[in-house]
């Protein structure tokens, strides 16, 4: 994994730091489209920090389907065994690039 938004990297990175400064500090966004990506970053969040344990309540799978079979049989093990993370990354990362043009494209900065 190397040119992920994980690592700080990832394809629109530019655009979607300036777009999370108007996601506030908790709670839902006034603006529909900046909540929108609120929620699929929080799930993104998810998947890398543990595996998808909060799928449920994080909405992994509506924004990135198919992700919890590359984690799920072995989701309560240690984060570096068992995980498909090339599996993980190759959902996710076309999966945030997409959400974040949407967002983009409605904020007017593309």
């Amino acid at each position: 994994m190397s040119n992920t938004y994980w690592n700080g990297n990832g394809t629109y990175q530019g655009i979607i730091d300036k777009l999370s400064e108007e996601i506030p500090m908790e709670g839902a966004c006034e603006d529909k489209a900046i909540d929108r990506l609120r929620r699929a970053i929080n799930a993104y969040y998810d998947i890398y920090n543990n595996a998808g344990c909060n799928s449920v309540s994080r909405k992994v799978s509506y924004f990135f389907p198919g992700v919890m079979s590359c984690l799920k049989s072995n989701r309560y093990r240690s984060m570096n065994r068992g995980q498909d993370w090339d599996a993980v990354e190759k959902i996710t990362e076309p999966k945030m690039d997409s959400i974040v043009l949407k967002v983009a494209k409605a904020k007017g900065l593309i």
